[in-house]
């Protein structure tokens, strides 16, 4: 199929074809704005350099396939693979997109693909203005994991991770998901230290802090998982700075929920009803 690289050049193929003084010349203004958008649709794909043969399309930096038909595949980012059937896709290690706007371009249903929940490990560490261990007494013996980013201590209070964001319970995998990876690096029965911001408690009497693990941060390695958006709540925004360069790193690298469109309905999107 041909594209083009003008709205000039689309409109004299229209004319060329009789779309203008043919039958079609009184047909309602939607249908020509439906074909164009089709065209335009082809002309990106052929400035992909998309192979005719090709059906599914995939970053070489992911493990997730999509259809070339579904317009999410142009965002991505480093150099594109491309596969003519489902079976060429996972024979490469690839897995079908679980995006609700391509679904329906499978020939059939797709399965829930399970990111794999590793802690990273960094060459050159980040440096921030104070990553040393404090010195607080204030620690939590973890009794519970109530989500991605809340927990219950033994005896004590009910821990809020400060300045990060995971999926809600009830956005199916994505909130397991992130419930599991925090299980991972705070499982009931760990030890781990309290650090304060500036405010002690949010708006629903939660305890916030950082939980320190050894010399690691939890809250920042749910962020460089992939398993966490970064959420600020001034003036609590200490290591914002550190924790934004680790997001940047985890988006990039399709880490976590990032290899799964997992932040496609971001939790506070979701708390608000803006999408499902």
């Amino acid at each position: 199929m041909r594209g083009f690289k003008s709205a000039g050049q689309a409109q004299r193929f229209l004319s060329v074809y009789g779309v203008e003084n043919g039958p079609m010349k009184k047909a309602p203004l939607l249908v020509l704005v439906l074909l164009l958008l089709g065209l335009i649709l082809t002309a990106s794909v052929e400035a992909q350099g998309i192979a005719a043969n090709a059906h599914y399309i995939a970053s070489s930096r992911g493990r997730i396939y999509y259809p070339v038909a579904c317009s999410v595949w142009i965002s991505l980012r480093s150099e594109l693979l491309f596969f003519g059937s489902h079976a060429e896709a996972e024979e490469a290690g690839y897995t079908p997109t679980t995006n609700r706007r391509c679904q329906g371009l499978f020939g059939q249903p797709l399965p829930v693909a399970r990111p794999d929940v590793e802690v990273p490990e960094y060459n050159e560490p980040v440096q921030t203005r104070d990553l040393t261990r404090p010195s607080s007494s204030d620690s939590c013996l973890v009794s519970r994991v109530v989500d991605g980013d809340t927990l219950d201590c033994s005896g004590g209070p009910r821990i809020r991770l400060l300045l990060i964001d995971a999926p809600e319970m009830n956005q199916g995998e994505f909130g397991s998901l992130a419930k599991e990876a925090l299980e991972q690096l705070a499982p009931p029965g760990s030890d781990l230290i309290l650090e304060y911001d500036i405010e002690l408690q949010d708006r629903y009497g939660r305890t916030i802090a950082y939980l320190w693990s050894g010399d690691e941060i939890i809250n920042a390695q749910m962020i460089a998982a992939g398993m966490a958006l970064v959420a600020t709540y001034p003036p609590n925004v200490k290591y914002v700075d550190y924790m934004l360069l680790l997001q940047a790193q985890a988006r990039e690298e399709l880490r976590g929920l990032w290899s799964v469109n997992g932040f496609e309905c971001t939790p506070a999107e979701y708390r608000a009803q803006r999408c499902r």
